[in-house]
């Protein structure tokens, strides 16, 4: 008969690739919270640790921005990390990635644009001469996307 008692994760997972993979991301997760309190505010808010390969830290900023002064506090940030760190660095690589949800928790909805009649008729014309098929079906989904009666836009009042 099998027992309801629970077990700790840890032994479940023992020695295996599982249990590599999750002291790697603990640790990982330690040296973001490291950075972000090396780091000054806002700047902080606006990047996170991707990864450490060989002596290179690689952090993800989330805008071309948040990028370049991350890469003017790297050379400080270095010096930092070998006071305090374990791992020892030389070089910071930084990436532009945007983040997964922003700051404030809401999600993201992308705006659906509507499409005047003039651009909705070039649209179709333009399926109409398409050979692929998934090409086809993507410019008549947009063909679709008319504005609402009595919603005039400048395009479709024939002066634009």
């Amino acid at each position: 008969m099998r027992s309801n008692k629970p077990f700790q994760i840890g032994n479940l997972l023992g020695r295996s690739e599982i249990s590599g993979l999750l002291s790697r991301a603990r640790a990982l997760g330690e040296l973001d919270s490291l950075v972000h309190g090396l780091i000054p505010s806002p700047l902080n808010e606006h990047c996170r640790v991707l990864s450490v390969r060989d002596d290179t830290l690689v952090v993800a900023a989330d805008s071309p921005v948040w990028a370049a002064r991350l890469r003017f506090q790297s050379s400080r940030l270095v010096k930092q990390l070998s006071g305090v760190s374990s791992v020892k660095l030389r070089t910071v690589q930084v990436r532009v990635r945007a983040s997964e949800q922003p700051p404030d928790g809401r999600r993201i909805t992308p705006i659906r644009q509507p499409v005047s009649g003039r651009n909705s008729m070039a649209l179709k014309q333009a399926a109409r001469s398409v050979t692929d098929a998934g090409l086809k079906a993507a410019l008549l989904r947009l063909a679709s996307r008319r504005t609402l009666p009595g919603r005039q836009r400048p395009e479709d009042d024939g002066n634009g």
